[in-house]
């Protein structure tokens, strides 16, 4: 009979009667260092598990083929399973009955002698390398939200599992530009479950939108309505949310608010705009947004010396040019700040949302670009693997 160790919260000893014909469950235990103590003891055919970040660790996944033959990861949520099965080397089902084949499959082929092992490779041991991309302009900027849309839009359809939250403080808008109706802003909800340490990848499933045009789908986690709200949103939060979700999805980004001022001549003042300044100091790289106009170019110039500071040289794109202006603008803005203008995004007739998702599919080499620039590694165009 096959050897089964399961890996999990207390609650998952109601449904080890499902296996009780099938497989010879030894332990359940629901810590990482528990389950190394027991395989360098005794092997197991198969750990089932949660598909949570606190159990599928590097320190698991690198105990298979040896002591563990096979992990299978529970995943309930949409989202969550969409990480789990972007992790070599395993087994992903969307509920625990369904353990029950893949115990069965295990068990015949150690009866028939062909049992299959994952084995090492070069494309089995390639990990995730998630980006955080924040999404930032200065006061005016001009489609900063649809510049985020966009970039979520063509790293979906080049079937990347892809997060666009709102943490635009001051105005947020995502929600109104994406048509979703949400009761309770998702990130707030998110952060406000990380102050009790209660934020988990199955909350995050349950609070994240889906969003799908012309098969193109994201998840979004919606901002704050108001912007008397800001303190909901505070940098520990911030800081929290995005370390789960990073370990979920394989981009992650951030439309951040316009303001980066810090109360520093307050002692202990809540900070206005800790929550921007936060998601600039931890995203892997930002996206500047600014206009070719005189007044966006003065602005964009004061903007990027403001977050000289907090972050690595951004992504500079100017966006919504007119014809004859773009060139110039990029010239004045290396001239007078010494950053150089990435891409240059033509006007696009100020059709908001929908436009932000056809400008995705109908330039998709400029905005590929734009997300090259950003750090997030597309591979080839394609639909996205979303499962419907």
């Amino acid at each position: 009979m096959t050897i089964v160790g399961i890996l999990g919260p207390p609650t998952r000893l109601a449904d080890l009667s499902l296996l009780s014909d099938c497989a010879d469950v030894v332990w359940g235990v629901d810590s990482v260092r528990e389950v190394v103590r027991h395989v360098s003891q005794s092997p197991v055919d198969v750990l089932i598990t949660e598909a949570s970040v606190a159990y599928l660790t590097d320190e698991i996944l690198r105990l298979t083929p040896h002591p563990i033959g096979r992990i299978c990861a529970v995943a309930e949520a949409n989202g969550v399973f969409e990480w789990a099965n972007g992790l070599s080397a395993i087994i992903t089902v969307r509920s625990f009955a369904e353990t029950r084949s893949v115990v069965r499959s295990v068990t015949e082929s150690n009866l028939d002698g062909t049992a299959t092992r994952p084995v090492s490779s070069a494309a089995a041991n390639t990990r995730r390398n998630p980006v955080v991309v924040a999404v930032w302009g200065p006061v005016g900027a001009p489609g900063v939200t649809t510049t985020a849309i966009s970039v979520s839009s063509v790293c979906a359809q080049a079937g990347l599992s892809t997060l666009l939250c709102d943490v635009d403080t001051r105005g947020s808008s995502i929600a109104i530009a994406l048509g979703v109706m949400d009761e309770t802003p998702g990130f707030a909800a998110a952060c406000r479950l990380a102050g009790r340490n209660e934020l988990t990848i199955s909350e995050i499933g349950r609070i994240a939108n889906t969003v799908e045009r012309d098969g193109v789908r994201f998840s979004v986690l919606t901002g704050v309505p108001r912007a008397s709200r800001w303190a909901e949103v505070g940098p520990a939060k911030v800081r929290s949310v995005l370390d789960l979700v990073k370990g979920i999805y394989d981009v992650v980004i951030v439309d951040v608010g316009f303001g980066v001022e810090e109360n520093e001549w307050i002692d202990d003042a809540p900070q206005r705009d800790g929550a921007a300044r936060e998601i600039l100091r931890r995203a892997d790289s930002v996206i500047a947004v600014g206009n070719s106009d005189a007044v966006g170019v003065s602005r964009i110039i004061r903007g990027l010396d403001e977050i000289r500071d907090l972050c690595e040289p951004p992504v500079l794109i100017l966006n919504r040019v007119v014809p004859g202006s773009g060139a110039d603008a990029a010239d004045a803005i290396h001239r007078f700040s010494d950053h150089i203008v990435r891409s240059i995004i033509p006007a696009d007739g100020r059709a908001g949302v929908d436009e932000a998702f056809g400008r995705a599919r109908s330039h998709p080499t400029l905005w590929r670009q734009v997300a090259e620039h950003a750090g997030i590694s597309l591979p080839t165009p394609r639909k996205s693997r979303w499962r419907r």
